[in-house]
């Protein structure tokens, strides 16, 4: 199974020099398996290289991109329309979400916001609302809630023998979804989680929806998760803040790192 995170920011892409290192691009994650379809895990400004990638390689063959949106927040759709596959005649484009996710996506793709509205994109398009788990390949992915502000799907990429949970956009509860994203995760081999706040954010931005890095050790030591990547970093942290995160984290939970982008790792 081969990851790679192409975009791992949240709100809003905001570059600078200070953030080289691990980039500013919002929230794009790839998953596959040699001569499997590709599996994409939202949309955000992270999907427009990942685009540029697959036409350079002149789009390996396989039956079906699967793109996988946790929610409809603009960070996580904003790179759609730049998305060049999407534009190529004979792609399979299937997009999976919550409900109303081809109204949403409708809506998006309109003058003047967009010159070219989504029935006229070159590629064929189909919608999935996402309320139980799905087959592709030897994959299946299965989505779960998470705490955040309209709701927003974790999910569960599992093969034969690996795990992998994507489970960006989530805050602490304290109870029910607390429980419900430590059972997903049970004995994960990759625990991608959104490490947003700071740990002086935390109190000040109660019901916004996000986690700390202590979060996500919190979550990966209790479902027995065998590597946890720190994902979703705010938009104005910058390289050494993450790298400082990332020191934390690791003198708690030594397996621990965080995402930048083009990190790959394969499981």
């Amino acid at each position: 199974m081969d990851i790679t995170f192409w975009g791992v920011r949240g709100s809003t892409p905001c570059f600078s020099r200070d953030k080289v290192h691990f980039g500013t691009n919002t929230s794009c994650l790839g998953i596959w398996e040699d001569g499997g379809d590709r599996l994409i895990f939202d949309a955000g400004t992270g999907i427009v290289a990942l685009g540029d990638q697959l036409e350079q390689a002149r789009f390996p063959n396989c039956d079906a991109i699967h793109l996988f949106l946790s929610h409809f927040h603009w960070d996580h759709i904003q790179g759609l329309p730049f998305f060049k596959p999407v534009y190529r005649k004979g792609t399979r484009l299937v997009i999976y979400g919550r409900p109303g996710v081809e109204a949403v996506l409708s809506d998006q793709l309109v003058p003047p916001f967009c010159p070219i509205p989504l029935e006229a994109v070159a590629a064929e398009l189909e919608f999935v609302v996402m309320d139980g788990p799905v087959e592709i390949g030897p994959l299946v992915v299965s989505p779960f809630d998470l705490n955040h502000p309209q709701g927003s799907n974790g999910y569960v990429v599992a093969s034969e023998h690996r795990r992998v949970v994507y489970a960006t956009d989530t805050e602490p509860d304290g109870g029910a979804m607390d429980r419900l994203l430590r059972d997903r995760a049970r004995g994960a081999h990759l625990l991608a989680m959104d490490s947003n706040n700071s740990l002086e954010e935390r109190e000040r931005r109660k019901g916004w929806g996000h986690s700390t890095w202590r979060d996500c050790i919190a979550v990966a030591r209790d479902a027995g998760v065998s590597r946890l990547v720190l994902n979703h970093h705010d938009a104005f942290q910058n390289d050494d803040t993450i790298r400082a995160k990332e020191s934390m984290a690791r003198a708690e939970f030594p397996e621990a790192l965080c995402a930048y982008e083009g990190l790959n790792l394969t499981l």
